[in-house]
């Protein structure tokens, strides 16, 4: 993959952080489609970039450093501050957190954002084994199909089901989806680029439209899916594509794209960042009516500054080097 791709890709990512950060610090980013387009979107980069790396161990060992270790990092790291907080200011975390063993009994997590590194290993997994031992399209598709619709039942009787499971299955079309769009000529440079404005624009109005007539609804963190399921799919996928073709357009933006390029720093740090710097800020008279703003600048900023201690002094827990072999 060439460095330009490489470049809007960073800048998508880097576009998604933002807005999560945004939606986290309580500025509503309420534009029709946007709100579908986030999760997907990752769960369908996983996809556009999935390799087997030769066989399952060799991929389980892949994803257990770049994705597993991170998540244990961060969940560990965020369970010891709210322990720590609990233990010296009793009364002063307002969270629905109760204790390090979350991941098993419940979906709210201390350093809620993390989920969805969990999500995706499993989602990843999931994906090789059926991709090592099916190789017919159809069949690797209508697997993908029967898995949403096991985690779309669970999700819809209300059973719970612990360390994400269900919230991976109900993610598994988007990343098949980006697994179907590395095998198109759409990330490429090709003749047709000349058209990716015009045609994101379009599909920004399908996603518009298809929002505003259906609501549908998909909020796979907290296990809520409502309204046309067609018209989930068609309203993240078009929003998708959209969205890489616009950034395609663009190819790189400073700091959205820095952020981008390591935003599993950004999206493990920043719920532990904005919400003791949204307790200080609302508390300064000055401050009032303009404090989620201030807020998610200061969170995009600390972000930011952390990226490179992340990666000089903490590589090994940010999906930067290895610590397994395989």
């Amino acid at each position: 993959m060439g460095k330009v791709r490489i470049d809007f890709i960073d800048l998508a990512k880097g576009v998604c952080i933002v807005l999560i950060v945004l939606g986290h610090t309580g500025i509503a980013v309420d534009y029709p489609g946007l709100t579908l387009m986030r999760t997907p979107l990752y769960f369908a980069l996983s996809g556009l970039f999935f390799k087997d790396y030769g066989g399952f161990m060799q991929f389980l060992v892949r994803k257990t450093n770049k994705i597993l270790v991170p998540f244990l990092f961060f969940y560990i790291c965020s369970y010891a501050i709210f322990y720590l907080c609990n233990w010296l200011f009793p009364g002063l975390i307002v969270s629905d957190a109760r204790g390090i063993l979350d991941v098993f009994t419940q979906v709210q997590y201390f350093n809620g954002p993390i989920w969805f590194l969990l999500a995706l290993f499993w989602c990843n997994i999931a994906f090789c084994l059926i991709s090592l031992n099916v190789r017919n399209e159809v069949i690797r598709g209508l697997l993908v199909l029967a898995l949403f619709a096991v985690g779309y039942t669970v999700e819809k009787m209300g059973v719970f089901v612990p360390c994400m499971l269900d919230a991976a299955m109900v993610g598994m079309p988007f990343f098949y989806f980006g697994y179907l769009l590395k095998k198109s000529p759409l990330l490429y440079p090709s003749g047709f680029d000349k058209y990716n404005l015009p045609v994101a624009l379009l599909l920004f109005a399908v996603a518009y439209f298809t929002d505003v007539t259906f609501e549908p609804v998909a909020h796979f963190h907290d296990k809520v899916i409502s309204g046309n399921l067609l018209a989930m799919a068609l309203l993240a996928c078009s929003s998708v594509i959209g969205l890489l073709l616009l950034c395609k357009v663009v190819r790189w933006l400073p700091v959205v794209s820095y952020i981008g390029r390591y935003s599993i720093i950004t999206l493990c740090l920043h719920h532990l960042v904005y919400r003791p710097l949204m307790l200080v800020v609302k508390k300064v008279p000055i401050l009032v009516g303009y404090e989620n703003f201030i807020v998610a600048m200061l969170t995009i900023a600390v972000c930011v500054a952390a990226i490179p201690f992340c990666r000089r002094f903490l590589p090994y827990v940010t999906a930067q080097k290895d610590i397994f072999k395989g």
